[in-house]
């Protein structure tokens, strides 16, 4: 009773392949109707195949599948260095507009503040003898100091109207002066 059990399931499965076949033929009836099927047809001689069936291979399949997958990585990569070198093409652009951009108002005076500080210290620190005097080093001091006063008090009188010294005396603007 099994073996017949079996050979029946084995003629089934036998039946059931042949009918998987893939194959598709095409061939044109005696009426001149071309056809199409996955079975040849009994009485056509004209039949030929148009696709053949093929027979998947899970190898190839893995390889392709892993070819497709570094492809995609490759790609990825690709556009993740583009965006990184775009956006630090962005970033550099950004940075040197903003370095030819003119100081703001607030950085020009605290620019100037500060060389006006440096400048006050570094006399404060000069012995007497680089003066000459006690009273020229209280003139030099007191001219930067009240430029500073007039910086922080009016920044644009000091800005529109520059001063130069040259020693103890103040020279006025170039324009004024005789060569």
């Amino acid at each position: 009773m099994n073996t017949i059990r079996i050979l029946s399931i084995i003629v089934l499965v036998g039946l059931w392949i042949t009918n998987l076949n893939a194959d598709i033929y095409t061939w044109t009836d005696k009426n001149g109707v071309k056809h199409f099927s996955n079975q040849p047809p009994a009485n056509a001689g004209d039949a030929t195949v148009i696709f053949r069936e093929y027979q998947f291979d899970a190898a190839a399949h893995e390889k392709r599948v892993e070819l497709e997958q570094q492809e995609w990585q490759t790609l990825i990569q690709d556009i993740e260095r583009e965006e990184k070198r775009a956006q630090e093409e962005a970033r550099r652009k950004a940075e040197e507009a903003r370095k030819n951009q003119p100081p703001t108002r607030d950085e020009l005076i605290s620019s100037e503040k500060d060389r006006l500080e440096k400048k006050i210290a570094e006399l404060e620190d000069k012995p007497l003898d680089y003066f000459g005097s006690f009273k020229n080093k209280r003139v030099r001091l007191g001219y930067y100091r009240y430029r500073l006063q007039t910086l922080m008090e009016s920044p644009d009188d000091y800005f529109n109207h520059p001063e130069k010294f040259e020693g103890n005396i103040k020279y006025p603007d170039d324009a004024n002066s005789t060569d």
